[in-house]
């Protein structure tokens, strides 16, 4: 699903991996960050898909809780609670895991570095390799 959404969110000068060079190998690029704004934009929509689903619930999860709880529910209806109950659960965590991931951007390896690293320009702490010690 990432690397999906990671194709989606290309864009400005991420969008030279839409070229016929990288596409053969695009899906691949994809499965590891891009670059910040493309990581960012990926948890501001996962975020504001979670939080948005989650308004158009008129209860809480604690309120589903208390109503399992009271034990007052036909059987059919404490079925329905519990699903409701549990939708909710797994947009919050989702939405955790995304407000995670936007805490981690700036510790991430973005697709640039790598390259850059791959040909040897950048060392494995991030510092620039210069042709002049490279060969010396």
């Amino acid at each position: 699903m990432l690397q999906y959404l990671r194709l989606t969110a290309l864009g400005g000068t991420d969008a030279f991996l839409l070229e016929a060079l990288y596409i053969n190998s695009l899906w691949e690029l994809l499965e590891l960050p891009i670059s910040r704004a493309n990581e960012e934009l990926i948890c501001r929509v996962i975020r504001d898909a979670c939080k948005s689903t989650l308004s158009t619930y008129h209860t809480t999860i604690e309120e589903d809780e208390k109503l399992l709880l009271e034990g007052s529910l036909s059987p059919r209806m404490e079925i329905a609670v519990g699903i409701r109950r549990g939708e909710k659960k797994v947009l919050q965590q989702i939405d955790d895991i995304f407000r995670g991931r936007e805490m981690e951007l700036d510790l991430l390896e973005y697709y640039q570095e790598r390259s850059l690293k791959s040909v040897g320009v950048f060392g494995e702490q991030g510092e620039i390799i210069f042709w002049e010690t490279r060969f010396s």
